[in-house]
């Protein structure tokens, strides 16, 4: 408690510097109140203090178990219908230390999909899933939703989550596997039949939509490939699958209604299960999400469990961080043109300004095994595409006025 007070505070002497220095400053008709201007040097030295805040908060304490923890009943216990881990999660060196370290007893290909990927069981009995490296971390992907699965992407995908107080994105950590020893001697055999290899390199091409033979495959450097390792939710709650109202078409020269009708919400909103309980609100949420990290493919979401008041999971993130130069306008369609944010949302994008979410994450992010996880580039990417959110927010409270945008934390009403 004393913690978010802190914050509370911090959050509040920041926004009086800003508005100070906003209000002293000449005025400028055409500039832009949510641009890139610096702040006073007052409030910079309060937002470098608000990042230690939040790295004490977030960092892990410990990545060893104590000799009594179950890491596997501890993750199945975080979760509950409306979060995968708690706010306070001092285990999570635990777990997310037994994630990239666990024997492997067994291996098979994905599950479903259209993405290569392996299912594992560590030692325990836990399920998980392996997504393979396809790139390297400054490779820039065509459009926004080509290439493979960036495996990284789940990871700062995760820890972004914990920043936003989500807590709805699988657990994830980067692991490299030795394909010869930890995989192949464990394999079932339709995994073992698309092992091949090329050159001094192990190479697979697994079971998915878009598998089909070597030319499909992944290989690993030598023996060793890099990705990483994604829990698997406990069967507790069973998912429920929706398809996108702002669904893309994925045709050429084919648009969706939602693109050309900026009244598209008034529609949506109209109808189950979106004209009460949480789950619009959840998916202007996933939208913010997306929009931080380029995600442009969430053609489906996934609530956990079938109650009025489950929570939109923050699955299948693979679809990420393709371009830092590039920002896809339209994935912020859900919150353009529903114009409605939660309060606890927006406050937090808030407190996050300033560089405050960039310097926080890439210091988290530092603690996995595979880092560096993202770009540098990437780092100013998600500083910009904050500022625009908040702009959108800022127009939409403009034309609507604060009450009809910022909403309580459960719906939309």
């Amino acid at each position: 408690m004393k913690l978010k007070w802190k914050i509370i505070v911090l959050i509040n002497i920041i926004f009086i510097f800003f508005v100070s220095f906003k209000i002293l400053q000449p005025e400028n008709e055409d500039e832009d109140v949510w641009g890139d201007n610096p702040l006073p040097t007052s409030a910079s030295r309060e937002s470098r203090q608000l990042v230690k805040i939040l790295q004490e908060k977030y960092m892990l304490k410990s990545e060893y178990c104590q000799s009594d923890d179950d890491p596997w009943k501890i993750a199945a216990d975080w979760v509950k219908r409306r979060e995968i881990i708690p706010e306070n999660a001092p285990k999570l060196g635990c777990v997310l230390h037994s994630l990239k370290s666990g024997k492997i007893l067994s291996a098979d290909v994905g599950y479903k999909g259209t993405q290569l990927k392996l299912t594992l069981q560590l030692e325990g009995g836990q399920r998980v899933i392996f997504k393979p490296k396809w790139f390297e971390r400054d490779f820039v992907q065509e459009t926004i939703i080509s290439g493979g699965d960036r495996h990284n992407g789940e990871i700062a995908t995760f820890h972004l989550g914990r920043l936003l107080e989500f807590r709805r994105t699988p657990i994830a950590v980067g692991r490299k596997i030795n394909l010869k020893t930890e995989i192949i001697p464990v394999a079932t055999e339709r995994l073992l039949k698309t092992f091949f290899t090329k050159g001094r390199n192990q190479c697979f091409y697994g079971k998915c939509l878009y598998c089909k033979d070597e030319s499909t495959g992944v290989c690993a450097e030598g023996d060793i490939l890099e990705g990483v390792i994604i829990l698997w939710l406990p069967n507790t709650y069973p998912l429920k699958v929706y398809p996108s109202p702002w669904l893309r078409s994925y045709k050429a020269g084919v648009t969706k209604r939602w693109e050309s009708n900026k009244d598209f919400c008034k529609d949506v909103i109209m109808r189950q299960p979106y004209d009460s309980g949480p789950i619009l609100m959840d998916l202007i949420d996933a939208t913010i999400v997306d929009y931080l990290i380029g995600n442009a493919d969430r053609h489906h979401y996934e609530t956990l469990g079938t109650k009025s008041d489950s929570m939109v999971l923050i699955l299948d993130n693979g679809k990420s961080f393709g371009n830092p130069d590039y920002d896809e306008y339209t994935i912020l369609a859900p919150l353009y043109q529903c114009c409605k944010i939660r309060e606890s949302t927006w406050q937090t994008l808030l407190m996050l300004r300033n560089t405050v979410l960039s310097k926080t994450l890439q210091t988290l992010l530092s603690q996995d095994s595979i880092e560096p996880v993202l770009h540098d580039k990437y780092y100013a990417a998600l500083d910009r595409r904050l500022e625009r959110i908040l702009l959108e927010v800022n127009e939409c409270i403009v034309s609507k006025g604060l009450h009809q945008v910022i909403t309580d934390t459960s719906t939309h009403s």
